[in-house]
């Protein structure tokens, strides 16, 4: 018998039976990711490094049965996913319901800005960031309550118990791990999401339960 692979994710042993595992990963980094720009509903690729990362992320997960891959249809989450579900010989599922933020105006400028160029929303978002609309776009907990439904309503519709991999983005996937964990949508930012990152859940009868949060040691060479 073969090692296992040095970075192969560790997964099995972790459920109820009849649960089906949920691989929950964050998609990887583009170039607005780096330069700490806010991104949600621009199409921005991945970046050199991004693919990379994708690589070793498919390689971490390729000896996991998956049986179904699921993507944000954003190009960097769909190129994660393709990548991901390849050796599976798999094609991925498009779930716009985990798309990303709505970052509205805020497209494509630097954080660092933000509080200069919109006060009184940087203010209202750091008291309670819950239900702020963001300039032209949406309010966190429109993001996690459709991030959530999407997820739900898939899982539910899978006739089979085996794993599953959904790729997504990181304010969609935080809104996720909140709501099954029972934490406010306000604590939405500080749940910590690297790029290709996994989030080990499970579902069962309706719920989700979550095993890991933001398990990136496939990233170590």
């Amino acid at each position: 018998m073969q090692p296992p692979h040095r970075n192969a994710f560790e997964w099995e042993g972790l459920f109820e039976q009849g649960a089906i595992p949920v691989f929950l990963i964050r998609h990887g980094q583009t170039s607005w990711n780096k330069e700490r720009r806010f991104l949600g509903r621009s199409d921005v690729p991945l970046d050199e490094d991004g693919l990379a990362q994708a690589g070793l992320l498919t390689d971490a997960l390729s000896g996991i049965p998956l049986e179904a891959v699921y993507s944000s249809p954003l190009a960097r989450a769909w190129a994660t996913a393709v990548k991901l579900a390849a050796p599976h010989g798999l094609e991925p599922g498009a779930l716009p319901g985990i798309t990303e933020l709505d970052q509205g105006e805020l497209e494509g400028m630097k954080g660092s800005h933000l509080a200069d160029r919109y006060p009184d929303f940087y203010q209202a978002w750091r008291a309670d960031p819950t239900h702020v609309r963001v300039p032209g776009g949406e309010t966190l907990a429109e993001c996690q309550a459709r991030a959530v439904a999407s997820v739900l309503s898939t899982l539910s519709q899978r006739t089979t118990q085996g794993p599953v991999a959904i790729v997504s983005h990181k304010v969609a996937i935080s809104g996720v791990v909140c709501d099954t964990i029972g934490l406010p949508p306000r604590f939405n930012m500080m749940i910590g999401q690297k790029n290709t990152a996994i989030n080990l859940l499970s579902y069962k009868d309706g719920q989700l339960q979550l095993h890991r949060l933001n398990e990136a040691t496939h990233l170590n060479r």
